[in-house]
């Protein structure tokens, strides 16, 4: 299985966080053209990666080979760009 594959997963979350992941979709979508347009998961994606520094890849490489490439390559594909 590549790096790159998706995978579902299940998680619990309060839901005040959940609310405030639709709001963030919501507010991305105004006035959004039909190719700019995000999901709930492509916020909840990019709120996960966001912590990653540069000084992180290097040590995550170490441990999950591919782990660079794999995230360069979601990177030229990420569709949310936070306000």
């Amino acid at each position: 299985m590549g790096l790159n594959n998706r995978r579902k997963i299940q998680i619990e979350l309060p839901e005040f966080l959940i609310r405030s992941l639709e709001q963030r979709v919501a507010e991305t979508n105004t006035d959004a053209l039909p190719e700019q347009r995000v999901v709930l998961d492509d916020v909840v994606e990019w709120y996960l990666a966001s912590p990653i520094t540069v000084a992180d890849v290097p040590r995550f490489e170490t441990s999950i080979p591919g782990f660079t490439d794999a995230l360069s390559a979601w990177l030229t594909t990420v569709t949310y760009d936070p306000p």
